[in-house]
């Protein structure tokens, strides 16, 4: 699991302590890191890079990242990682699980899932949810926010010319203008970090 994020808009990863070693790579603001050692005594740490490509492995700064603070829900969501989809007439039981914390309680992973994952990762925490299978529901949960933090609710627009109230939610990660990364249920078929136009954010909600 993550335990710092970079906080400068640009980062070189380097292939040792110190900046006289090669550049592996710049990192955006925001880039996940799991920490492997340090810091040293020259405050650099060695980490894990989380990229799209995969895990990169150099050496960064320590006083330009800073450690994960998140919301439980969102550790819990991370855990769900790689959950997917079973093809052909096989269910996944996990989803299933998902689906029981709705009014649906939907018994295939074949049913739009992305609401039942959120609401079964704040039943985790003991926060009550919206109890309900549509991802709409959330855009009138808890309270709202003007800018997004880490973990918090995001509710997407989702054009379906058979259903206007269309919607997809998910977990906040970071913005990549002119996208926004997500963690959530029911992304490519599974649980995973998926990217989504920002221009249709219906809002960004937190806990009431």
């Amino acid at each position: 699991m993550a335990t710092h994020r970079t906080a400068p808009e640009i980062l070189r990863l380097r292939q040792g302590p110190g900046t006289s070693y090669p550049i592996v790579d710049r990192l955006l603001q925001g880039t996940e890191l799991d920490r492997i050692t340090g810091p040293d005594a020259n405050n650099w740490l060695e980490v894990d890079a989380l990229l799209r490509g995969g895990r990169v492995r150099g050496w960064v700064m320590a006083s330009y990242v800073k450690e994960m603070d998140e919301p439980k829900w969102l550790t819990i969501a991370r855990q769900e990682l790689g959950v997917a989809e079973q093809p052909g007439a096989n269910h996944n039981q996990r989803i299933i699980e998902y689906h029981t914390k709705t009014g649906l309680q939907a018994g295939t992973d074949e049913v739009a899932w992305c609401s039942s994952f959120v609401n079964w990762c704040m039943d985790r925490t003991g926060i009550p949810g919206t109890r309900s299978a549509a991802a709409r529901s959330w855009a009138t949960w808890g309270k709202p926010l003007d800018e997004p933090r880490p973990g918090c609710i995001v509710v997407f627009n989702r054009h379906d010319p058979n259903n206007p109230n269309a919607a997809h939610v998910a977990f906040f990660m970071r913005k990549r203008a002119p996208l926004v990364d997500v963690l959530g249920g029911n992304q490519s078929n599974s649980v995973r970090v998926n990217s989504y136009p920002a221009g249709s954010v219906l809002g960004y909600r937190t806990t009431p």
